[in-house]
């Protein structure tokens, strides 16, 4: 092996074990501001208190479909509790180095912000035009969605009901249920959007 894939590899297990560290200690932060024990937390969540303890001792890093149930937990989204991790270990994506996804003639655009090593947790910006969007065949092999409104308003139709949402709002749901995406105004919107993967759920 050379050296350089020998640093290489030294400086992703670094990264991820800090990565698994900030993660713990976010999710401790959280549960003492809101006065919530372990024992509380696990009850509400449905996540082992023996898990939660090696979560926030940063022993393990918890799957997407565990992070979602305490982000709900915790009364958060995965969103806020996501963007910690990666200040403490800085990573530049020059605008025109990212990839980007035009779907519908470009009128819904994906910018990929992130996407981590296992290929557990993706991360969008995503700009809507005035219109309404059928999502494609393959978003349903997605799994769990935070989607967080930076600009604009936003409309999301689901199987069995509809949600509107304004700047600052945010939603959590599974892919399979989202039907489309709708802007009714005149200009278009901005979102962040969290993305997991199918094979990622227990």
């Amino acid at each position: 092996m050379k050296k350089t894939e020998v640093l290489e590899n030294q400086n992703k297990t670094e990264s991820e074990e800090l990565l698994t560290s900030v993660l713990g200690l976010t999710i401790k932060k959280r549960r003492i501001e809101l006065g919530y024990s372990m024992e509380r937390v696990s009850q509400i969540s449905n996540v082992s208190r023996g898990m939660l303890g090696l979560i926030e001792s940063g022993k393990t890093t918890p799957s997407i479909g565990i992070l979602w149930k305490l982000s709900k937990a915790l009364r958060t989204t995965i969103a806020e509790m996501v963007p910690d991790l990666f200040l403490r270990n800085p990573k530049v994506i020059k605008k025109e180095e990212a990839r980007v996804l035009k779907l519908h003639k470009g009128n819904l655009e994906a910018r990929a912000l992130h996407k981590d090593e296992n290929e557990k947790l993706e991360l969008y910006e995503i700009k809507v035009a005035p219109g309404s969007y059928p999502l494609p065949s393959w978003f349903e092999n997605q799994f769990e969605q935070n989607v967080v409104v930076l600009d604009g308003n936003l409309e999301l139709n689901f199987r069995d009901k509809n949600y509107f949402l304004e700047s600052g709002d945010s939603a959590i749901f599974l892919a399979s249920d989202l039907l489309q995406i709708k802007n009714s105004a005149d200009s278009v919107a901005k979102i962040f959007w969290v993305n997991s993967l199918q094979h990622d759920k227990k």
